[in-house]
């Protein structure tokens, strides 16, 4: 459903027990925001302060439907990136399913490097989690950008 307010329009998708908010603003999408639930990760992807966050868990049950709209508005924003863009995962656990959206997330933002632009991959983890550092080196290693590692203390 689409919903015309003044000049914006406001695009609620119910996704099976998720709902998405995505607001456009004459045309541009400032930015993206959903909340964290137990099953599926928080977004904060802010073009106007040049950050874009990807944590807490993900296994949501229908992970295509969930992330659809957000590989969307990554497409739309590679087509006029910021000069320096900083992509931060910092997930607790994610499933297999995220784990290849997650990799089409980073090819997307791999392309603003086409047009001469900055990207930055910073990957958190806790010092204990060998895992996670792994799967970050092997994400690094399949699109070939280095990846900042960060340890951080908790999730």
């Amino acid at each position: 459903r689409i919903f015309r307010v003044g000049g914006c329009s406001l695009c609620i998708q119910p996704l099976t027990r998720y709902y998405i908010l995505i607001i456009y603003l004459v045309g541009l999408m400032d930015s993206l925001i959903i909340a964290a639930t137990q099953e599926s990760p928080g977004i904060n992807f802010d073009k106007e302060n040049f950050k874009f966050l990807i944590f807490g868990k993900s296994f949501p049950e229908e992970s295509r439907h969930f992330f659809d709209p957000i590989i969307m508005w990554l497409e739309d924003y590679i087509k006029e990136p910021n000069a320096n863009t900083s992509f931060e995962v910092r997930l607790e656990y994610y499933n297999s399913a995220t784990s290849t959206i997650l990799l089409e997330m980073l090819y997307i933002l791999k392309q603003v490097l086409n047009d001469g632009k900055n990207l930055k991959v910073v990957w958190n983890y806790v010092e204990m989690d060998d895992d996670m550092l792994d799967a970050g080196k092997e994400f690094e290693e399949m699109i070939k950008i280095p990846f900042e590692y960060q340890i951080i203390e908790d999730y």
